[in-house]
């Protein structure tokens, strides 16, 4: 039993690295909290969910298309919404458009959707391997599998592409970076679509593995990314993947040996617990004031 849940925390972690990737490298470049990017990708998953059941779609094309419509929403909102308020003196005007284009996006889909929660067809193997005596579901391991080889693929990215290291001197320094040489408005949409893609393959993978797929999933979408960011430390790559894997694992065991009811309730009060011993979270570090 407790590997069964530790399995199953472990997926859903990296399910939600994925959603708080995107989220935290747009506070990393910008400091900006985007508070679309729950329903970003829950547009996409809704796409994914209309390519399966209506027009039954490969589910390899299905995905691909809902991620790339996902981030190109993803890139529309920061160049209609956020671009001409990137300024510190914008700050939070920046705010209050990402929750204005957060409530045009999430109501759009609930006019095109509606807010029931609906089956998401399956798109993985159901089958159930045994390994030294534990039913293990072939769709856990598959998922956390890609989820894992996604974050992966990313850091790499990051580390090697030309485009990757030009993400990585924007998030450092926007100014020194555009003397550099790199073109940081498209950098930073580049930023916006790998999130927003991220983010709708997270998506799916969460619907999928519980066959689910609703509204307020991309309102819970936007403060799982919050959370596990400000837990693992806010625009950090590795406390993405801390802060996810932590909120997954925490979330998972609460829910089955304690109660789903009282799950949110400890997994804030572990927030707190750690904010107030770390207050930058667990791998944040304390930035410096730049002359």
């Amino acid at each position: 039993m407790f590997f069964d849940v530790l399995l199953i925390g472990i997926m859903v972690g990296a399910i939600y690295t994925l959603v708080t990737i995107g989220y935290s490298m747009v506070y990393s470049i910008l400091k900006l909290m985007n508070f679309a990017h729950g329903d970003v990708y829950i547009f996409g998953t809704f796409i994914c969910y209309t390519l399966l059941e209506k027009y039954n779609i490969h589910p390899l094309l299905a995905i691909l298309v809902a991620a790339t419509l996902g981030g190109i929403l993803a890139s529309i909102v920061e160049i209609v919404a956020y671009r001409r308020l990137r300024s510190e003196q914008h700050r939070m005007i920046s705010m209050i458009t990402a929750l204005g284009a957060a409530y045009v996006i999430q109501n759009s889909n609930e006019l095109q959707w509606g807010n029931q929660v609906l089956s998401f067809p399956p798109i993985l193997n159901a089958q159930t391997l045994h390994i030294f005596g534990l039913a293990v579901p072939v769709t856990q391991i598959l998922i956390l599998i890609i989820a894992v080889g996604l974050i992966v693929l990313f850091t790499l990215f990051l580390k090697y592409h030309p485009y990757g290291k030009a993400i990585l001197c924007v998030s450092e320094d926007i100014p020194t970076a555009s003397l550099m040489g790199i073109p940081i408005n498209k950098t930073i949409t580049m930023v916006y679509f790998i999130g927003g893609m991220l983010g709708v393959v997270g998506g799916i993978l969460y619907s999928t593995s519980y066959s689910a797929v609703s509204l307020a999933m991309g309102f819970r979408g936007t403060i799982i990314a919050f959370t596990a960011a400000v837990i693992g430390g806010i625009g950090s790559l590795g406390g993405a993947l801390v802060g996810g894997m932590f909120l997954g694992i925490c979330e998972n065991f609460i829910g089955v040996y304690v109660s789903s009811s009282y799950r949110d309730p400890i997994t804030f009060l572990l927030l707190i617990i750690i904010l107030l011993v770390k207050p930058t979270g667990i791998m944040g570090a304390v930035e410096q004031s730049k002359v």
